[in-house]
């Protein structure tokens, strides 16, 4: 039976989904005024071949447990996109056909992982885990996140800089824009990781420290990333451009790892800027 905090996600989320859909999106007449936004439990259960007593129960938490199948059904109700679909099958436990994953700590990145990164100097570079925790990282990697080092616990954590960094907000144009695709890839990380104190820690602190992070997390986002431009302003050389791309590391050894390439855009100054700010004389702001 799935936990009582994945049966309250899935109702969040099934709930999200109904209220963003209109009639007209699945081919039904508007027909009397609704007091509530977005479609009612029984046209979503008609469309998913569900009886209305059921798909509340869904909705309302309640000790029951979806098949897959059925599962599947709601998300076409509810025109989720395939990533929404994924999402919402991994929360009730069906990942891959598998069972959803424990905890994965990693405290280590292997030696060929951290050569790998040095040798992409200067462009910036580094790995995270499942949490979005920073393991390794290059020199390149601190004009982005400053003194990693000098770094502790959620303070090294892409997520946690990201709403809580006065620094990287400044630098990072249309911070706001990229938030969301942030939320989006913790929020899909998270259903493979509800019960998990160490992952829920990360988010208990951001929902009280970030008025932001806490508004976006509510509203279920799900919209991951892997590649695209990113551009900072940086107090010392101005704009920087870079084409981003994320890497899903395979090494049975570790947990999950993901690598994190920042590439020059070509047709900017960006490369002479980096190998600017990593000249020995010059100091990390």
């Amino acid at each position: 039976m799935l936990s009582e905090d994945r049966r309250t996600e899935i109702s969040a989320f099934l709930k999200r989904r109904r209220e963003r859909l209109q009639p007209a999106d699945v081919g039904l007449p508007a027909g009397r005024r609704r007091r509530t936004p977005g479609l009612r439990r029984e046209e979503v259960a008609s469309l998913a071949g569900l009886s209305t007593e059921w798909y509340k129960w869904l909705e309302q938490a309640r000790a029951v447990r979806p098949s897959e199948d059925t599962l599947r059904r709601i998300a076409s109700a509810l025109r989720m996109e395939p990533g929404e679909e994924r999402h919402l099958l991994t929360l009730a436990g069906y990942s891959g056909g598998h069972t959803f994953q424990k905890r994965e700590r990693t405290f280590a990145v292997g030696d060929h992982i951290q050569r790998l990164i040095a040798q992409l100097d200067p462009c910036p570079a580094w790995v995270y885990g499942e949490r979005s925790d920073i393991l390794a990282w290059n020199r390149g990697a601190r004009i982005i996140h400053g003194e990693l080092e000098l770094m502790a616990d959620l303070e090294r954590n892409g997520v946690y800089q990201f709403f809580m960094s006065a620094r990287l907000r400044s630098m990072l144009v249309g911070w706001r824009r990229h938030a969301c695709g942030m939320v989006g890839k913790l929020r899909m990380a998270h259903a493979r990781y509800m019960d998990d104190v160490w992952f829920n820690e990360l988010i208990d602190v951001l929902v009280v420290r970030s008025p932001e992070f806490a508004a976006l997390w509510s509203d279920h986002v799900v919209k991951p990333y892997q590649d695209g431009i990113k551009r900072y302003d940086h107090p010392d050389v101005g704009r920087l451009s870079f084409e981003y791309t994320v890497l899903r590391v395979t090494d049975e050894r570790f947990a999950t790892l993901n690598l994190v390439t920042y590439v020059p855009l070509v047709g900017t100054d960006t490369r002479e800027k980096l190998e600017t700010l990593l000249e020995p004389a010059v100091a990390m702001t």
